[in-house]
């Protein structure tokens, strides 16, 4: 899992610093590092700052490959702003944004998003084994992967505080050991189909394309269906789990971005099992 949760982060750190941003500043005039980014001339940005501020106004002058110079009309420009497009009012829904929080239509923000996430996930668990007698013959250390599909729903609270919720079905998949059924000589696994609901506040760093961020929360997982030999399938029922998230929302039109996230999920201990997960969750999100 510890393999699974290094790659996760070689990809997704280098994408942080990818947002189109001010890299030198001379007078009134600014020049920008787009990254990727969409600009033309006459486009019109905010300039925001480390904290999520907005600092300054500028206008696109000149574009020339990844580069551009614009002008500032408002407010103070320094190395490292980003960009967040500024739609002119009664703009169409096709004009562009570098942030979700920027309407695409008539320059308001747009607040709640909705979409839908694909996961894949590392299962581990523990199961203290007993016989007939209830005396322990081990433990069964179990591992294995799943898979989810699920609902989004994102809601901007402040410029840098977010609620995600999420709801769907959850697989978790673990097998290990042979001393596990009635003559404690049988495969031990645990394939148990929850439909879960996750309640999760998020703090995002910046506004720009590639927007990062940390998170904590809770999930509900509600068993759906349950076949194992390491566990009485009687013991089995509606439980929580703790949720340690960390992501990047990758902004790939005004009316699109990617959540990518990567998830920590530890359930509930007890003196006879210890299970938790290491998911990759990528999805689509869109205005709502």
């Amino acid at each position: 899992m510890s393999n699974l949760l290094v790659a996760s982060l070689l990809i997704f750190f280098p994408l942080i610093s990818q947002a189109a941003e001010v890299v030198k500043v001379k007078g009134r005039s600014a020049l920008v590092e787009l990254k990727g980014d969409p600009a033309v001339v006459g486009d019109v940005f905010y300039l925001i700052s480390p904290d999520g501020k907005r600092r300054a106004i500028m206008t696109i002058s000149k574009v020339k490959g990844d580069k551009a110079i614009g002008k500032i009309t408002k407010g103070k420009a320094q190395v490292g702003y980003t960009l967040e497009f500024r739609p002119a009012k009664g703009s169409s829904a096709s004009a562009r944004a570098s942030s979700p929080s920027t309407s695409s239509s008539g320059g308001g923000l747009q607040r709640s998003y909705w979409g839908a996430l694909l996961g894949y996930s590392m299962d581990t668990m523990s199961v203290n084994v007993k016989n007939a007698l209830q005396a322990s013959v081990g433990t069964a250390n179990m591992s294995g992967s799943g898979f989810s599909v699920k609902g989004l729903f994102d809601y901007e609270l402040f410029p840098q505080i977010w609620f995600r919720g999420t709801a769907g079905v959850d697989m978790f998949n673990a097998a290990g050991g042979k001393i596990c059924g009635a003559a404690n000589t049988d495969a031990c696994d645990a394939k148990l189909t929850y439909v879960t609901a996750d309640f999760i506040a998020r703090y995002v760093f910046g506004r720009g394309g590639f927007r990062p961020w940390v998170g904590g929360g809770l999930g509900l997982l509600f068993p759906a269906s349950k076949e194992t030999t390491a566990l009485d399938s009687a013991s089995i029922s509606t439980t929580n789990v703790m949720l340690a998230l960390g992501g990047l929302d990758w902004q790939l039109s005004p009316r699109m971005y990617v959540p990518i996230s990567v998830e920590y999920g530890l359930l509930p201990k007890s003196d006879e099992v210890e299970a938790n997960w290491i998911a990759i969750r990528v999805g689509i999100a869109m205005p709502m």
